[in-house]
């Protein structure tokens, strides 16, 4: 048998082929990539499946390219999504074209499993697990029973494998962990990002002539800006996942290699493109400048000169961009039919940019924009065709795939969906509303939008092989700017597979004057138009109209063009000066005021609107101006310089002196607390207070440790002296700090956190499988019955895939907090605070009801207990909640422990008569009133089994326990039947903690009834 060799492993030679073509043989093996390659290797030569876990851009599909490549085998890859089904990928019954019968289509797993290649489910953890099971057989026993088909079993021929790829299920949008009752078949290999060396080694192998300098302060940016990114110091609040890695390199190197974009300024323009436009923030945008700065050496961001347009010799040339066009007539039209103010042709220059290299292209743009005004200058200007994708919540893959339909009357057929159609006819794809979809559809995309540029169809299209991407196909993409947390929005691994380019903001007065004027003649009317549109606009923002509506009042440029329309459509010559005038009052009514729902706040506006116009002067040749406006041709740009078009010496500018002094840092934040009490012999103090810690060690084996509150160490006259003079007063038990501040330091693991946490309580997909008599999809099976008289009329398929927004309906928490200073240390204090923030934004975006209540004896008289209501279980949770929670858990921690099975004797008041399904969190240390030296005694006092009793009395009461012990003395899982402990090692992640018991107690015990 011929052997090839593989990372330092001989692997047989496949005699079957390989179908990928070059896909994977640009792979550069690094001691990393290697050691993945092994990994991989000898669970695939063992005929073992394999699952790759890494994160997006680490080349999880090209170790798979690489390796069949090498040794000439077949690569069957399929990309899970959440509505796939069986029948997807085991295959289906389809229609013979003349109508007489059916034939059974093998979906890809099945044809891989006959023909014995590789077959790779990429996202496989996107898909339902119980529908992973469906196919368990073959990564368990290497065969499939065709249960949809004639039910015969086929064994894995020899070379099959079967390899499932994922991202890690935390920090990415869809992605469920696979229950361990499916991973245990596999050898997982996670693989992990490239180090510095080896992207260089891997980036200097692929691109020689690339300068080695340039190609280092390249990855220092791409890698400092993931760093700054995975901090939370850029990005932050943005809404936006952002991810950087080799794939932007990539893309990087191929631009300046082609442009030859090696002086600075150049080189600048395409690492803004890359590393500074997807950012929205200001802040963000002027952190990276900073940083691409100082990599180019330059000492401003330089004035490059104003992108100009030209056609010429069957292309279309921006600056130094040039697109193959095939019609030079249909591109001057287009050109001449779009108002180009500079901010739109700096917009298009970017585009053009990434369409030139072949990269897919993200719009991203806010409500207020509207970006269909210019698509036409790239969706068409190259004259192959165009199909356009319209995506909602609740389409269906097949919806925009391809489907099974009635065709020319009784006869069945398969029928492209828009994105196959436009595949097949070698044209530009537009898919618009990226962000109404889910990842059940969205990531369908992935193998289209990758390397591969190819789509893969379901059985009953009767085709077997990938659909491919032509040469001078593009995929265009639009989406909305993400506004609130609980709107979807895309994951950072499918972003990252786009170049984002941020349509402009076309606010501003003068590009208003310049967009009207593209249409209308210059003069007062334009400057009206555009001023009473700004003016509207703020008065929307300031509420200073609409402030009785829950959401304010929007104004677009879509309102703005509206009003040209109308006076476009109606101006005519005979009407006059005046008339003039009526026609744009009543345009600017259309347009603006009549969308308003107070009567009074309308004819406010209608008021300003009349005086704008008012004052006009209409020039004595406006129609005629407007007359030729409509006649209006090209006028080709000048010929483009064939030399550089820039010159250094113009960017030159004086460095900027001084540097922001850097506030609230939180370096005090980190540093802990300073609870200023005297030593007390020993090496350390047990946490910030030497005199409440747990287990105050520093007695030097004097004393009773753990004999009371805290540990007294030496009892000398002296150091009783020394405490009580030091003592702090009550009110300074408190982590001195804001909530602006805490979220500086802790934001971005605040929202990892939450992202996880709404991973783990949002509902299953739910796939609905139905038949109805009417409909667009048919499925054969049911049709094969309904023609043998064997069934009934209803064959046509109208599942649906929903997420049961009610599920969580009935689900109340209580969150009881102990707040004794005896555990008032920096690292609990601040657990437990970013795990009352991050699971409060959760439950309330899920609609659960939850309350927080704080408990101690305040002063210390151990004749009562003080509960605090931080929430009530109705209180509304929003900002001005957030930040009185926050305030009231960092501060007031000077009561002592209490004898904490009274808590539970009044449980029903903590939950209303609605609850269905009744959990309480304690958070505590579980160890009395009197800490002991020995855990087995604090396990066993009086106080602990008062406490474990109330539980397991209200246990059989349908009330369901979390315990959260803080400390090293793990108390918490002996006294609760479900529990988690919290020290000074894992104290950061108590709030995903808390939210991974939280979910799984809340899908063991809750059901909707």
């Amino acid at each position: 048998m011929d052997t090839i060799s593989i990372a330092g492993i001989k692997v047989p030679k496949s005699k079957l082929g390989n179908n990928s073509g070059s896909l994977g043989s640009d792979l550069v093996e690094t001691d990393s990539t290697i050691r993945n390659l092994q990994n991989i290797l000898y669970p695939l030569l063992e005929s073992r499946p394999v699952l790759l876990v890494g994160d997006a851009g680490v080349g999880k599909n090209a170790l798979i390219y690489y390796i069949n490549f090498k040794r000439n085998h077949p690569t069957a890859r399929f990309s899970f999504n959440e509505d796939t089904l069986p029948e997807d990928l085991i295959g289906s019954y389809r229609l013979l074209l003349d109508g007489k019968g059916f034939a059974w289509g093998d979906g890809p797993l099945t044809s891989a499993v006959r023909s014995g290649a590789s077959f790779v489910a990429d996202e496989m953890n996107l898909c339902p697990p119980h529908i992973i099971k469906r196919f368990s057989t073959v990564y368990e026993s290497n065969y499939l029973e065709l249960i949809e088909g004639d039910g015969t079993r086929i064994h894995g021929a020899e070379g099959f494998n079967f390899i499932g790829t994922q991202n890690p299920s935390e920090g990415f949008e869809g992605r469920k962990p696979l229950p361990f009752d499916i991973t245990r078949y596999y050898s997982t290999v996670f693989i992990d990002p490239h180090t510095p060396d080896e992207i260089l080694f891997i980036l200097g192998k692929l691109y020689p002539n690339m300068d080695t300098d340039i190609l280092k302060s390249c990855i220092r940016i791409s890698l400092e800006t993931e760093t700054k990114v995975v901090s939370g110091s850029l990005g932050k609040g943005d809404l936006e996942k952002y991810h950087f890695n080799i794939r932007n390199l990539k893309k990087l190197c191929n631009r300046i290699l082609a442009l030859k974009a090696d002086q600075p300024e150049l080189r600048f323009r395409e690492l803004w493109n890359f590393y500074v436009e997807p950012f929205r923030k200001e802040d963000d945008r002027n952190s990276q400048i900073e940083l691409l700065l100082k990599e180019t050496g330059l000492k401003s961001k330089p004035n490059l000169p104003e992108p100009k347009f030209e056609v010429h010799k069957g292309s279309l040339f921006c600056n130094d961009k040039e697109i193959h066009i095939t019609n030079e007539n249909t591109a001057k039209e287009i050109l001449s039919s779009v108002p180009m103010p500079l901010k739109l042709r700096e917009f298009a220059e970017k585009v053009y940019s990434a369409v030139q290299f072949k990269e897919n292209v993200l719009i991203e743009y806010s409500e207020e924009q509207d970006p269909q005004l210019i698509l036409p200058l790239f969706t068409e200007i190259s004259g192959v065709p165009l199909e356009a994708v319209h995506l909602c919540k609740g389409i269906h893959t097949a919806d925009i795939i391809g489907a099974l339909k009635p065709i020319a009357g009784s006869q069945v057929g398969w029928v492209d969906g828009p994105l196959t159609k436009g595949i097949r006819e070698g044209g530009n794809i537009l898919i618009t509303n990226l962000e109404a979809a889910g990842a059940e559809l969205v990531e369908k995309l992935n193998m289209l939008t990758d390397d591969a540029r190819a789509l893969v169809l379901p059985p009953e299209s009767s085709e077997d092989k990938p659909l491919s991407l032509k040469e001078d196909s593009r995929i265009f993409a639009l989406k909305l700017f993400r506004k609130t947390k609980s709107t979807p929005t895309i994951s950072r691994a499918f972003r990252n597979r786009f170049t984002s380019v941020l349509f402009p903001e076309l606010e501003d007065i003068a590009t208003l004057k310049e967009i009207l004027n593209f249409y209308l003649p210059e003069g007062d009317l334009v400057s009206k138009m555009a001023e009473f549109h700004t003016k509207i606009k703020d008065l929307a923002k300031k509420r200073t109209i609409g402030s009785a509506n829950l959401m304010p009042y929007t104004f677009g440029l879509s309102n703005l063009l509206q009003w040209k329309d109308h006076i476009l459509r109606y101006a005519d010559e005979s009407l006059g000066k005046e008339g003039l005038r009526e026609i744009a009052l009543r345009g600017g009514k259309i347009a603006y005021s009549n969308q308003v729902s107070d009567p009074g706040e309308r004819k406010e506006l209608e008021r300003i609107l009349e005086f704008s116009l008012s004052g006009i002067e209409i020039v004595s040749d406006f129609f005629q101006t407007l007359e030729d406006k409509k006649k209006k041709t090209l006028t080709p740009s000048t010929e483009i310089e064939k030399k550089r078009w820039w010159d250094p010496e113009l960017h030159k500018r004086e460095p900027l002196t001084g540097k922001a002094e850097l506030k609230n840092s939180g370096r005090e934040l980190r540093e802990g607390l300073e609870i200023n009490t005297p030593e007390t012999g020993g090496q350390r103090k047990e946490g910030p207070d030497a005199w409440y810690g747990q287990e105050t060690r520093g007695n030097m084996g004097q004393g009773e440790p753990a004999g009371g509150g805290g540990a007294w160490g030496y009892r000398t006259e002296e150091l009783y002296k020394a405490f009580l003079a030091k003592r702090r007063i009550l009110w300074e038990y408190t982590i001195q700090t804001s909530i602006k501040e805490f979220k500086e330091v802790f934001g971005r693991s605040l929202e990892e956190v939450e992202l996880n946490l709404e991973r783990l309580f949002d509902p299953e997909i739910d796939i609905n499988r139905m038949y109805r008599s009417e409909g667009s999809r048919i499925d054969t099976r049911k049709y094969i019955s309904f023609l043998s008289g064997k069934g009934d009329s209803k064959v046509f398929d109208k599942t649906t895939i929903d997420k049961d927004e009610e599920k969580l309906k009935g689900v109340e928490v209580a969150f009881l907090v102990s707040k004794s200073r005896r555990i008032f240390n920096f690292e609990y204090s601040v657990a437990t605070l970013s795990a009352m923030l991050s699971s409060a934004h959760i439950l309330d975006e899920h609609d659960v009801n939850f309350s927080v209540t704080a408990y101690s004896d305040r002063m210390n008289r151990k004749d009562r207990i003080d509960l605090v209501q931080v929430k009530r279980m109705d209180e509304y949770f929003d900002s001005k909640k957030e930040e009185e929670m926050f305030d009231s858990i960092r501060s007031d921690w000077q009561g002592d422990s209490i004898e904490e099975y009274q808590l539970l004797e009044q449980i029903e008041s903590y939950f209303s008569p609605e609850a269905q399904t009744k959990i309480l969190v304690m958070i505590s240390d579980f160890r009395g009133q009197r800490g002991k030296t020995e855990i087995e005694h604090e396990i066993q006092s009086r106080d602990n089994k008062r406490l474990k009793a109330e539980i397991l009395k209200h246990s059989n009461k349908n009330y369901v326990f979390l315990g959260v012990g803080l400390g090293r003395r793990y108390i918490a899982e002996h006294l609760f039947p479900d529990s988690i402990q919290i020290t000074s090692e894992n104290f950061y992640n108590m709030p995903n903690l808390i939210g991974a018991e939280l979910g799984r107690l809340i899908l063991t015990h809750h059901s909707s009834r």
